[in-house]
């Protein structure tokens, strides 16, 4: 009997060890999936596994307007870069961007801005993420930067400005090809500006020595990586899930300086109409300009202030193309991405009070039709890339126009 007994509790004591045993093992194997799932797309999207060490760079820059005023559409501050960086070590690398922005006019020829910026990037926490086997030798990653510029203003203004600074910024490569950088720096600079009847008003305006400023790029890379296949596409944008609104907040352009200041805010909302491919899209963007200038009126002395201020509003009603096509073959969902086309109303307003108090405004009351695409990334931010034509409805004069046209890129958070 006492034999039977131990050899119960022998049994007993080894099952229940084997179940605790099945259950932990059972535990353990179910969070190392979830945390490697996480893993692996953080890895597949931001290429943070594959090595590289040179890259070229084409891609739009947003920056605050430097050299000209809002009312001079040609430079609105995005302008086309190219750009080459290269890896001397792995928290090291230096590059050089060359960029343009503007159009040509049939009596002025170019009228926009020209640059050329040298810098040297540390990647402070490229030698912890390697050490710690979350990233190899690449330019994913956060940085500060030792930067020197120089812009040159062509056309009605030919105002030059070079500078020397710091910048703090991020950059992510992902899939096989995108690249998107964010940076804001402190610069040491020195304006120029040609004598001339035209910019009198505006004498001075940007001589501050110190400046805070923001920059956004967005494009594409090409460099010395293994291009990868069957990249997890819908992991990123998030193509299946079903969206009825979103509220978009786009990524600010700010220029802070004692004499000058400089900013671009906007915001928008979007909600889908019941089921269908259809949605309501309404945004605003907001435009200001503070310049400072002493010696131009009486007292010497006296600092003078001219502000210059526009307001863009729109509501369209958006038709995405190809939604129902997707829905129906499994591969999309219901929701406020992919391209569209649709008609819009817009209302304009920009008023400019220079130094001597002369002030002046336009208006743009239109219709118009455009079309665009929408993509949403990782459902915490957007790309809007879109084209339009609105026909001004009120009376036109000689310093307004019939028709307005716009192409705008859009990149925000979604609240």
């Amino acid at each position: 009997m006492r034999l039977f007994f131990l050899a119960f509790l022998i049994l007993a004591s080894a099952a229940g060890f084997a179940q605790d045993t099945t259950s932990v093992s059972f535990a353990e194997e179910q969070d190392t999936l979830v945390r490697q799932r996480f893993v692996d797309r953080y890895e597949n999207v931001f290429m943070t596994k594959v090595p590289s060490r040179h890259m070229f760079k084409v891609g739009l820059t947003f920056l605050p307007n430097y050299l000209i005023s809002v009312e001079n559409s040609s430079n609105d501050g995005t302008q086309l870069d190219l750009g080459y960086e290269y890896k001397v070590l792995p928290s090291w690398s230096v590059g050089a961007d060359a960029g343009v922005s503007g159009n040509w006019g049939s009596n002025v020829g170019f009228g926009g801005m020209l640059s050329a910026k040298v810098y040297t990037r540390w990647y402070y926490d490229m030698r912890r993420r390697i050490r710690e086997g979350t990233s190899v030798n690449n330019f994913t990653g956060n940085f500060l930067a030792l930067v020197g510029e120089r812009h040159w203003g062509k056309g009605a203004a030919n105002n030059q400005l070079q500078r020397l600074g710091i910048e703090f910024g991020l950059q992510r490569r992902f899939f096989n090809l995108g690249r998107i950088e964010l940076g804001v720096g402190l610069y040491y600079q020195d304006f120029k500006q040609r004598e001339s009847p035209f910019l009198l008003a505006y004498h001075l305006n940007k001589s501050s020595q110190f400046a805070i400023t923001s920059r956004t790029s967005m494009g594409i890379g090409f460099g010395d990586w293994k291009r990868q296949k069957n990249l997890p596409i819908c992991e990123v944008l998030f193509c299946e899930d079903d969206v009825q609104q979103q509220w978009k907040l786009l990524w600010p352009k700010l220029y802070l300086s004692p004499n000058f200041v400089n900013g671009t805010v906007g915001a928008g909302y979007e909600r889908k109409i019941a089921k269908s491919p259809f949605s309501l899209n309404t945004q605003v963007t907001a435009f200001y300009m503070r310049i400072a200038s002493k010696g131009l009126s009486y007292p010497l002395n006296r600092v003078s202030v001219s502000n210059d201020f526009q307001v863009h509003s729109s509501i369209q009603m958006r038709y995405y193309l190809h939604q129902r096509q997707n829905i129906r073959l499994g591969k999309g969902g219901n929701n406020l991405s992919g391209p569209y086309i649709g008609p819009y109303a817009d209302h304009l307003f920009y008023h400019s009070e220079t130094i001597f108090g002369v002030g002046k405004s336009k208006k743009h009351v239109g219709l118009g039709v455009g079309f665009g695409q929408q993509q949403t990334i990782f459902n915490k931010a957007y790309v809007d890339l879109s084209v339009g034509v609105s026909h001004n409805l009120l009376k036109t004069d000689a310093d307004s126009k019939r028709f307005l046209g716009a192409v705008k890129l859009g990149f925000g958070l979604i609240l």
